[in-house]
């Protein structure tokens, strides 16, 4: 039988459809753990600095290290004793005992995709097997009702459900809010003209499709999953609550000055506001941290913007009362060389990355791991992995880690077998 490839998204966007794509889950409800209910969060913000941020221009200054290796920008001191940042990081280095730092994460994971598919599942990507997005997890685990997507990408993600099957699959808006104008999200927005009634009349007529195409047999797993999703798909368009939920100009205009008009700060608007709703996992993507050429001026751009971001995406949380339950988490999917290359860039680096963690179960002021004069290796033996800062991420949702689900083959499979919780980072 021909395998039929549909996105999730692509069906949602015809109007009909959720934005999942075509598989149903595996072994749903066989499950190899009870879950616990022990948390201290209730929902995870990932920014994903997607291209590899240089860990010498942003957590890990060297100012006393080779010159050839150091870079051009300058420290300055933060609330934490100890700890330099840029100089394009006052506003984290002004609130900088907020937060926990996790340095000298450590991988051999050089590829963007696949180093992306490493801190997005935390497990180290193998052609043997794919391995759920922690979203996707968040999304089986704790769901939510149907007016709204558990697990939602600003603007989308190469993340993925895998062998849960794509109905746990994240939402991609596919835009950035812009500031001052309305947030239309295709398959969410219901178009000018376009009635309640006409969308009830559509879905019956989905509904009737599927009948036919279920009754052909031709490819079951296909029309079940079809069938959800045009479910879902109805109830979101239907539901004022969803409507609401995108609808970032609904914000008090106290609170939307919060964040300044950058793609990235409107996104974690809209972010604040859809964990407000009770999404339990979004995850907002920020690019162009792969500077292989001109890397301090691809630096000087973005790590304001970051620190800007980051700081209103906070004092948001805060401002609803939010934080305390939210765990924030901040990290791409590796750093960069010490050695600047030819082209005054610096290259991808997975041996040195890092992590910075606010929120809810987070111990704030504190610092974890290092790495040596140059930033070249970790230097005190903690040697973090991708996995361990997954298998935190889970713990502090009240998810274990090791918990198992069955694949279609009947394979048991681990979350995250590898993953270390990092205790000294908790509360």
């Amino acid at each position: 039988m021909s395998q039929v490839s549909l996105s999730r998204r692509g069906l949602l966007q015809a109007g009909v459809f959720s934005t999942v794509g075509m598989t149903m889950p595996l072994g749903a409800g066989r499950l190899l753990a009870e879950r616990t209910e022990d948390r201290t969060a209730d929902s995870v913000l990932f920014i994903n600095l997607a291209g590899g941020p240089s860990h010498l221009e942003t957590l890990d200054m060297k100012p006393e290290g080779p010159v050839e290796l150091r870079g051009e920008f300058q420290t300055i001191q933060t609330k934490l004793p100890g700890l330099q940042a840029s100089e394009y990081l006052p506003k984290f280095a002004a609130a900088a005992d907020q937060y926990a730092l996790v340095r000298d994460i450590s991988h051999t994971t050089g590829d963007h995709p696949q180093g992306q598919l490493y801190i997005g599942t935390g497990n180290r990507p193998t052609p043997a097997l794919k391995y759920p997005a922690l979203g996707s997890i968040v999304a089986r685990e704790r769901g939510t009702d149907p007016a709204l997507p558990p697990f939602i990408s600003i603007p989308l993600t190469d993340w993925n459900a895998g062998y849960m099957g794509d109905t746990y699959a994240p939402f991609n808006t596919n835009v950035t809010p812009k500031k001052g104008k309305p947030f239309i999200v295709r398959g969410i927005t219901i178009p000018e003209g376009v009635s309640l009634d006409r969308i009830r009349k559509r879905s019956s007529l989905l509904a009737d499709l599927n009948t036919r195409f279920r009754d052909s047999k031709n490819n079951p797993q296909l029309t079940q999953a079809l069938a959800a999703f045009g479910r879902q798909a109805e109830a979101m368009q239907l539901s004022d609550k969803t409507r609401s939920a995108f609808d970032i100009s609904r914000e008090p205009k106290t609170y939307q000055e919060l964040f300044d008009d950058s793609e990235l700060s409107q996104s974690l608007l809209l972010a604040t506001r859809l964990l407000g709703f009770g999404v339990p996992f979004v995850t907002v993507r920020h690019t162009g941290w792969d500077t292989h050429l001109d890397n301090f001026k691809g630096h000087r751009r973005l790590v304001p913007q970051i620190d800007n971001g980051l700081a209103s995406a906070v004092a948001g949380l805060k401002a609803k009362g939010l934080l305390e339950r939210t765990l924030v988490v901040a990290m791409g999917e590796f750093g960069r060389t010490p050695k600047i290359n030819k082209n005054v860039g610096r290259d991808h680096y997975p041996r040195v990355n890092f992590c910075l963690l606010t929120g809810g179960g987070i111990k704030p002021g504190q610092v974890l791991g290092a790495t040596d004069a140059g930033g070249q290796s970790p230097s005190d033996g903690t040697d973090f992995k991708p996995d361990d800062i997954a298998a935190t991420i889970l713990h502090t949702l009240g998810i274990d880690h090791h918990k198992a689900y069955y694949t279609s083959t009947g394979r048991p499979v681990l979350l995250v077998p590898h993953g270390r919780v990092i205790n000294d980072v908790l509360g």
